[in-house]
């Protein structure tokens, strides 16, 4: 990957795709029948989380809401990965990221480029106040749209934020370890920086948490971080998670738990 590379170009939208189910355009797709802003919407959040109900053979309320902020962090990877890996964020205006509902409550996602479109390709401290703006404007969409889906569903907000930043602990302890990803040293430096201005754990928001971190063969050195908090997918009867334990799962032995990544 190389950072000269246009962010249009077919390999980084293919990546995108491929590990955060994202499509970046500049044309609005009819098949994203959802914004973002739609999840603050009262009747179209019941909607949206309706649906997804029937997609998880309608489990209690609390189990679609914590799910939904598992779901949703998938975008919530996105959007840092486009920043660390493409120096280019995505825009966090109304309309601008929208989504629709696939199987099993799980969503795909659009979004567009920011208005400024690429950011310094190195650790400066341009670079890093431009990062703060950014989280500033996302974690208040965070707040608003986890205190709306906590409200109608019962889940509770400490434990969707905990599934989000826990899946951003994962998503920068794999580009450490996934040098294939890397075009410079200075890449490197920035996946680093990056991660610690967004979760280094004495900030004072909701992204400040520690994980656990276990190693087994099969992570070919990267670490695992365990969640703090059960993600309910053992309480669904639908779909790839139905009655299964995730391999970060609090609730597995550490025996339960090498039984899983051994397969």
């Amino acid at each position: 990957m190389s950072s000269a590379e246009p962010f249009g170009s077919q390999w980084i939208q293919g990546f995108m795709q491929q590990h955060f189910a994202l499509t970046v355009t500049e044309n609005r797709s009819n098949s994203f029948p959802f914004s973002t802003e739609d999840l603050l919407d009262e009747a179209k959040l019941q909607l949206i989380i309706g649906q997804q109900s029937l997609q998880l053979g309608q489990p209690p309320g609390i189990v679609v809401g914590t799910l939904f902020a598992k779901r949703y962090s998938v975008l919530i990877m996105g959007l840092a990965a486009s920043i660390t890996l493409f120096d280019t964020p995505l825009s966090l205006l109304p309309g601008a990221l929208r989504f629709k509902l696939t199987d099993a409550g799980m969503m795909q996602y659009e979004a567009e480029t920011a208005a400024t479109d690429k950011w310094p390709d190195n650790s400066s401290d341009v670079r890093q106040a431009c990062l703060a703006d950014y989280m500033d404007c996302l974690l208040t969409h965070l707040r608003q749209v986890l205190q709306a889906v906590s409200g109608y569903t019962g889940a509770k907000e400490k434990v969707m934020w905990s599934l989000i930043t826990h899946n951003l602990h994962n998503l920068y302890g794999r580009l450490h370890t996934d040098k294939g990803l890397w075009d410079s040293e200075d890449r490197g430096r920035i996946i680093s920086q990056d991660y610690t201005a967004l979760l280094q754990p004495e900030k004072p928001d909701e992204l400040s948490m520690r994980f656990r971190k276990v190693e087994h063969p099969k992570l070919s050195g990267r670490s695992l971080y365990l969640r703090r908090h059960c993600c309910l997918a053992y309480r669904i009867r639908i779909g790839p998670d139905a009655g299964e334990y995730c391999s970060t799962c609090p609730k597995l032995s550490p025996e339960e738990r090498w039984r899983i990544l051994d397969t």
